[in-house]
């Protein structure tokens, strides 16, 4: 994020949390949490909304097997950040080479925290590099310690048991995500990607909408949807059920729902 819109972020965030403290006279911690909290729902609700150096590009969702035919595979639209004004600092101290690696790290993890994965040949076409020259690219950043998740090695970082439920119960009482991907091993990019997709799921099924609608409108596997629906429905019958009302009322306001009404568009259905 440049320093333009971090200091314009703050700025949206001061005034928030200045009406939150004054409206309903919360605390200035309570208040600037809100803030925190209304920033983030923006961010679910409008996935598809693009800053300075960055796309939109179809990737392969990363519930596909490595071999599968692209013909065959399902996609999501992934927002990947090819540029900021950062880079162009970087590229000064560090050379071109160096840039190419940072971005190659940024995008793969975008892709990962919104549900795809990038192959080989994706990085190559975004990059304009050859293929052989991504797969040294890559195998020089694991060489670092950089852990690089491609298509092709996507199922396999599966193979280790992920516990949602632990997860989203750290989440809601109150741990970020670097300190739940510490706790838990996972990249930060990857525990994001639960958290953001439990809210979104979340935030329908309390509407009374099915789980096929909320995949259809939000393009979360409808084998997810469903996981998380069972995770909300068991959470709900555990201590736990006062977090999750805490945590969704909020946004239970008029306000929220009409935004809430005018993503949903179900009028195809």
């Amino acid at each position: 994020m440049t320093e333009r819109k971090t200091e314009s972020r703050e700025r949206i965030l001061s005034a928030l949390a200045a009406y939150f403290k004054t409206r309903y006279r919360f605390s200035s911690v309570i208040a600037r949490a809100l803030a925190e909290d209304v920033l983030r729902l923006i961010w679910i609700l409008s996935p598809d909304s693009l800053e300075e150096g960055q796309i939109l590009r179809y990737v392969v969702k990363n519930t596909e097997p490595p071999g599968k035919l692209l013909r065959d595979c399902q996609f999501v639209l992934a927002k990947l950040t090819l540029h900021t004004s950062e880079d162009v600092e970087y590229r000064k101290c560090n050379g071109l080479k160096e840039l190419k690696l940072r971005v190659i790290q940024r995008i793969t993890q975008e892709a990962i925290a919104q549900g795809g994965s990038l192959s080989q040949e994706d990085i190559a076409d975004l990059l304009f590099l050859d293929r052989r020259t991504v797969v040294d690219y890559i195998k020089e950043l694991e060489s670092r310690g950089v852990q690089i998740i491609t298509r092709a090695k996507f199922p396999l970082l599966f193979n280790q048991t992920v516990d949602k439920t632990q997860m989203i119960k750290m989440f809601l009482e109150g741990l970020d995500e670097a300190e739940i991907a510490s706790r838990t091993y996972l990249s930060e990019n990857l525990v994001r990607r639960y958290v953001e997709e439990f809210l979104r799921t979340g935030l329908f099924y309390r509407r009374g909408i099915t789980a096929s609608a909320i995949a259809t409108v939000t393009g979360i596997d409808l084998k997810l949807v469903e996981e998380y629906v069972e995770l909300y429905n068991y959470l709900s019958s555990t201590q736990m059920a006062s977090y999750i009302h805490k945590f969704f009322s909020f946004y239970e306001d008029p306000a929220f729902l009409k935004i809430l009404k005018d993503k949903e568009q179900f009028s195809s259905f």
